[in-house]
């Protein structure tokens, strides 16, 4: 059951920050702030229908130094409906993500994140999840990493 959760965790967090790199390619470069909106469903013969919603915005500044600081907020939201072979198979993800980092001399030398989000599994098993993650980066080294995961099944 430990490695169940375990499973659906790093699918949570994988999905999180795979929405967040693709979020990040899609906004214009340059200083100043952008809005960032992904949204669409697609259906997959034989299991079933995804849908996605993300909203991020972003914020990247260069100074004439050459540091560069990148800020992002946003939410995501995935659901999954079974169909065919997964017929009454649900899930739902939803989180909400704060994530920045500083470079300098084209090297990380500072970044940070907090995520917190819930999801839920129905099919053959149901599960109701929380998770929060936090981690901070300087000055080569990982200061802390604090997962946190709860579910009730």
């Amino acid at each position: 059951m430990a490695n169940f959760h375990r499973l659906l965790l790093v699918a949570a967090l994988t999905l999180v920050a795979s929405l967040a790199v693709a979020s990040s390619a899609s906004a214009a470069p340059g200083n100043g702030a952008d809005v960032v909106r992904q949204n669409e469903c697609f259906t997959e013969f034989y299991y079933g229908t995804f849908c996605f919603d993300a909203k991020y915005v972003e914020n990247s500044t260069e100074t004439p130094s050459g540091n560069l600081s990148y800020h992002a907020n946003g939410k995501s939201a995935f659901t999954f409906t079974g169909e065919g072979v997964r017929q009454g198979c649900n899930s739902s993800h939803s989180s909400k993500l704060n994530y920045h980092y500083l470079l300098k001399d084209g090297f990380r030398h500072e970044s940070g994140s907090h995520q917190t989000g819930e999801f839920s599994v129905d099919c053959g098993y149901q599960a109701d999840c929380t998770f929060s993650y936090d981690a901070h980066y300087a000055n080569g080294q990982l200061q802390f990493e604090r997962p946190k995961f709860n579910c009730n099944p």
